[in-house]
């Protein structure tokens, strides 16, 4: 009971932060997402299946990712982007009308990475940039995030480098995510670390 409590109240700071900086979350975060964004997408290929953003903030992966097909009228994005600050997703909807072209499908909901409210093996690529940070349990996350993405899902995620323990990250990873992949650079407050999900059971 008095953990629950403790991470209610963690969630609740988190929330209020959140909110109540979102007007001006782009001009303070544009540019240093923008590099994680080149590095997750070195690799990355739209090709319209859908996509879980998790910790969406004010879309600016939507944004990004939407500059990268302009051009390609054989590409839609599907893009599902959840967030656990209503002002955040407030402000992402704000953009969406000038940010949805073509016949790309886009899905804003709240909600909490630790409690999805999404079926099993539903996603095909799982996003989730500078987020992970902020839970009470990351393992929490974690299995959520496995739960709901397919096998083979691309796995693109970040977190702050800061008070993070890399070594039990990386066990919980181990066994979910083949080909694991960080990158560390000095410019950057994260680590990105990319893979696969592996759901085979090896014996």
């Amino acid at each position: 009971m008095e953990e629950s409590l403790k991470n209610y109240d963690r969630k609740k700071k988190i929330i209020d932060k959140y909110n109540s900086t979102s007007f001006f979350y782009d001009k303070r975060y544009r540019a240093i997402q923008s590099e994680k964004y080149e590095i997750v997408f070195n690799n990355y290929r739209v090709n319209g299946e859908i996509i879980l953003d998790m910790g969406c903030g004010t879309g600016l992966l939507f944004e990004y990712i939407l500059k990268l097909i302009l051009d390609k009228e054989d590409i839609r994005c599907n893009y599902v982007a959840l967030d656990i600050s209503w002002n955040m997703l407030l402000e992402f909807k704000s953009k969406a009308i000038n940010l949805k072209k073509r016949k790309n499908s886009l899905n804003l909901i709240l909600s909490d990475i630790e409690c999805l409210p999404f079926r099993e093996n539903t996603f095909y690529s799982i996003f989730s940039l500078t987020s992970f940070q902020n839970l009470p349990n990351i393992k929490n996350g974690i299995e959520e995030l496995y739960r709901v993405c397919k096998n083979d899902a691309d796995f693109k995620f970040s977190i702050l480098k800061k008070n993070l323990e890399i070594e039990k990250l990386l066990e919980i990873l181990k066994t979910k995510i083949e080909d694991l992949n960080l990158t560390k650079k000095e410019s950057l407050e994260d680590i990105v670390i990319q893979g696969k999900v592996s759901k085979v059971q090896t014996f």
